[in-house]
This record gives C-alpha cells, sequence and structure tokens, in this order.
C-alpha cells in the first residue's frame, strides 16, 4: 500500500511539477522544438476533455471526474488484494485524473504542452497536444486492457462470485 501511494504520488507531482515549469516558459516563447519533426513543446489550454471533446463544460468535466476517481479510490481500497499490474493500471489512471483535474478547477482549463509533431511528419495525422497526466491515464489504460486480455481470472477479484453448480 505504502508503494501505491508513492506511485500516485509521484505520478500526481510529476504533472504538475511539469506544468508549473513548461507552462510559464512556453507562455513566452510559444513554442519549444525537441527534436526537428518529431517532438515540440507547444503551449494549449484545453477546456475540454480529451481531443478537446465537451469544451467549455467545466462543471460537468470537473463532476464526472470526481465520481471516477472517488470510484478508482473506493476500489482500490475496497480491492486491496487484487493484482498488483491492474492495482498500478488504476494507480496511473487516478493520478492522471488527479493532475488534470487539479488544472480544471484551479484554473480553468488543462495545461498541455507536448505536441506528437512525428505523427503529422509521418503519417499525416494532427493529433492532439497532451500533457504528463494524458501519458499516465494511456498507459493506465493501455495496461488495464492487456490485463483483462490476457491476464485477467475470475478470482482476481472477490466481487466476482463464482456459480455453482
Amino acid at each position: 500500500m505504502i508503494v501505491e501511494l508513492l506511485i500516485f504520488a509521484f505520478v500526481v507531482a510529476s504533472d504538475l511539477v511539469s506544468k508549473a515549469l513548461l507552462a510559464p516558459f512556453l507562455q513566452e516563447t510559444g513554442s519549444y522544438v525537441i527534436i526537428d519533426k518529431i517532438f515540440t513543446f507547444i503551449y494549449s489550454e484545453n477546456t475540454g476533455a480529451s481531443f478537446g471533446i465537451f469544451a467549455g463544460n467545466k462543471f460537468l468535466l470537473i463532476g464526472l471526474t470526481c465520481v471516477v476517481c472517488v470510484l478508482l479510490a473506493a476500489f482500490l481500497l475496497w480491492q486491496r488484494k487484487s493484482p498488483k499490474f491492474f492495482r498500478i493500471s488504476l494507480i496511473l489512471i487516478l493520478g492522471g485524473a488527479i493532475g488534470n483535474l487539479y488544472d480544471r478547477i484551479f484554473l480553468g482549463y488543462v495545461r498541455d504542452f507536448i505536441d506528437y509533431t512525428f505523427l503529422d511528419t509521418f503519417f499525416g495525422i494532427d493529433f492532439a497536444i497532451g500533457n504528463i497526466a494524458d501519458i499516465y491515464l494511456c498507459v493506465g489504460v493501455l495496461m488495464m486492457i492487456v490485463y483483462v486480455i490476457f491476464v485477467f481470472k475470475e478470482d482476481d477479484f472477490t466481487f466476482i462470485k463464482k456459480k455453482s453448480k
């Protein structure tokens, strides 16, 4: 449990610190090329969720995020013996959600700055600009998908009851 709390704290802190350090710099410069045509930092203020959906619906997004965060935290506390890999996926999702929730509550928007320029350069895909929290959210969701497809067993969770014959 302590390791999980440390992971959660690291996820939230690394997101908020990266935003605090990079946002002021990028607000002044507009952008910073890390690797030409591959990876760029560009400051953006997202009033919506992923890819700008629900833009301008701050209170809806705050409410939904709070509900999801409470459910994830409750599950983690209630199902303490669930598989570690699955728990880490939930912690990454929860931490990423909290990082963006902080921005949404205190700023009214989420600070984004990671532009995946290579997607446009090589594939012609104009992808959304994101942040560290978004990376944690995506990795957490991918881990959960991998778990469900390749590892999941009914015995992993105490709330799944086997039917008796």
